[in-house]
């Protein structure tokens, strides 16, 4: 099967969900015996100066760089259209031109629009292929917009966040049922988009991970540690860790005055470097996940807005980490509480669950017995590709057939 994947971002380093993302299934892909061809915006932001050997051995890379970082003058424009100036945000001129000549000089399969982030590109798509379409949503993303509005303090800025929602939310409503076929990652996504009209055919797939990549580090000596790994540029992340840090460390101090607190992600603000919180010690971005996170062994995401799954959750999972999170952050994963992992949604709650595994040693070991078990059963990066190109396969011939006809 020839695949070509649009992406808005060079999933690399790999050191955040959005990354891991892509890159899990671009291996995944591969690793089945597939032909993979990947066309990708390299954003300013986010920029790769070179394709490093990891990816390039599972692929062929076509990359445009853009700037899309926000600007004051674009988003006032986009406001004034009433266009989602998120979605703006990703069209190139030059990547459109890139993939109308892909598009000449090859023949597809099947051609995966990473997000709806890639959907300004549909149009060219259609007109100069007739592989099938598949949108692959990682998240309800007009909803995380709207909780971030509705979380939000300032008047102005919740007025302007919850713009942002309405404007993506029409726009994601009016192109759901543009592709072939949707692929989004959970139950509860595939519940948001049904509720928006969604009537295409869908598989959910969710993310997978390779999980021979963490099984040996699932024997390492670990103490008893409080760490958060994270991409600090993404908002939800940043309020998560302020609620913690303010609401629930304290708490947990209290009652453990020894305990220690590690974070690290991309982007961290300066707040949290110059904020002295107790016992906590605040690395920024660390150039290696797996080291950073091998020799803790309680993991806290305490996400109150997002959608999609997290994947430094299942990572955590098939590395033994005991963790401690939301009902919003074990969205979409298949797990029980107090089985595979505890659920506090306060801060109360999430204190005490964060106190008994600094004191239980017996409950971190179940915990982590249990979380690896069932990531290696159902999130194994190998047994979620294989279903999905066989949903793949299928809608291939039910595509051709239809056209015949």
């Amino acid at each position: 099967m020839k695949i070509l994947q649009l992406m808005n971002r060079v999933p690399w380093p790999l050191n955040d969900g959005g990354s891991l993302g892509f890159y899990n299934y671009t291996k995944g892909y591969h690793d089945a015996g597939c032909e993979v061809t990947v066309a990708a915006l390299n954003t300013v932001k986010h920029f790769v100066p070179h394709i490093p050997e990891s990816l390039s051995s599972l692929a062929t890379w076509h990359t445009t760089t853009i700037d899309n970082r926000v600007k004051l003058l674009g988003a006032a424009l986009s406001l004034m259209k009433n266009e989602s100036y998120n979605i703006s945000r990703f069209y190139s001129k030059a990547f459109e031109q890139m993939i109308g000549n892909l598009l000449v000089e090859n023949t597809y399969d099947v051609i995966v629009f990473e997000s709806i982030f890639m959907a300004p590109y549909l149009d060219i798509v259609s007109k100069k292929s007739n592989a099938l379409l598949v949108l692959r949503q990682h998240n309800v993303e007009w909803k995380i917009w709207e909780t971030l509005s509705q979380q939000e303090v300032s008047k102005l800025k919740r007025w302007y966040l919850h713009k942002l929602a309405a404007q993506l939310k029409q726009y994601e409503q009016k192109m759901l049922n543009n592709f072939d076929v949707l692929v989004p990652i959970t139950q509860n996504d595939i519940d948001k988009f049904i509720q928006m009209g969604l009537n295409i055919p869908y598989c959910i797939s969710p993310a997978g991970i390779d999980t021979a990549k963490f099984s040996g580090y699932k024997n390492v000596n670990q103490h008893p540690i409080v760490f958060h790994l994270g991409s600090m540029e993404w908002l939800p992340n940043q309020d998560a860790m302020q609620w913690f840090l303010n609401c629930v460390w304290p708490k947990v101090l209290a009652e453990v005055p020894d305990a220690q607190c590690e974070i690290a992600g991309r982007g961290m603000p300066d707040t949290f470097f110059k904020t002295k919180f107790a016992n906590t010690l605040v690395h920024g971005e660390v150039e290696n996940a797996q080291e950073f996170m091998k020799d803790k062994s309680i993991m806290i995401v305490p996400l109150f807005s997002g959608s999609g799954i997290r994947i430094k959750i299942l990572e955590g999972m098939a590395m033994g980490k005991a963790i401690v999170t939301t009902s919003l952050g074990v969205q979409g994963i298949a797990c029980e509480n107090r089985k595979h992992l505890l659920i506090a949604d306060d801060a109360d709650t999430f204190a005490a669950a964060v106190v008994s595994l600094l004191k239980d040693e017996g409950l971190r070991k179940k915990l982590s017995y249990n979380a690896a078990q069932q990531v290696a059963e159902v999130y194994d990066n190998n047994k979620v590709l294989i279903r999905l190109l066989n949903f793949y396969s299928q809608q291939i011939t039910q595509k051709k057939y239809t056209h015949v006809i």
